[in-house]
């Protein structure tokens, strides 16, 4: 069953990614000291961005329609960076909303607010009036903003930038492996990468 889905998942892939040719340090880096080479068909992707970058906001539409059809065992996530200021409030607020459980309601939002409402949300009493008007229940908001929870994943993800040397936005992560340049095919560039992710396991 694992090799029939590999073999769907690299078809599926193959349609974005057969115009793809990849070149180590032309669409993408390689992430050093590399991982072990994985097993089994989940691969993981992580796009690192922020919501005050412009080319986050242009991207996002797209990569909204690309994880629409992802095959099941690519797991997606986002992860905001930390470059301090804005940033890391905000990193801190992604996170909060995570564990409620309406990040994903809010996402767009955010990105809306500020790039077409003019927000400038780089205050908490601004982020907690935007918030606040959408809906959030803000005492139980506050509470996890300032638990351990949120902590932790704010100590993993400025980890993981430092692991993967994340320094500009958007940045997608294939595997821990590849970190992908921002160019205009990023997302085919992505495809390709998993497609060889699974097809180097087989080897």
């Amino acid at each position: 069953m694992k090799k029939l889905l590999i073999f769907l998942t690299l078809g599926l892939l193959s349609l974005n990614a057969g115009a793809v040719e990849l070149k180590e340090g032309t669409n993408y880096d390689l992430i050093t000291p590399a991982p072990p080479v994985g097993s089994g068909d989940e691969v993981e992707v992580v796009e690192f961005f922020m919501y005050t970058c412009p080319h986050c906001n242009h991207l996002e539409p797209s990569l909204q329609e690309w994880t629409k059809k992802l095959p099941e065992n690519v797991k997606f996530h986002h992860i905001p960076a930390m470059f301090g200021g804005a940033a890391n409030l905000h990193a801190r607020n992604f996170f909060a909303l995570e564990v409620m459980g309406e990040e994903g309601r809010l996402h767009n939002a955010w990105f809306k607010a500020i790039h077409e409402q003019k927000q400038r949300l780089r205050t908490q009493a601004d982020i907690d009036k935007f918030l606040e008007k959408n809906g959030v229940d803000m005492n139980k908001f506050h509470a996890t903003l300032n638990s351990f929870t949120v902590q932790t994943k704010t100590n993993r993800a400025a980890a993981l930038m430092r692991r993967y040397g994340v320094r500009s936005v958007p940045m997608m992560i294939v595997d821990g492996r590849y970190r992908i340049k921002n160019t205009p095919q990023v997302l085919e560039n992505t495809d390709a990468l998993i497609e060889k992710t699974l097809a180097d396991r087989k080897k």
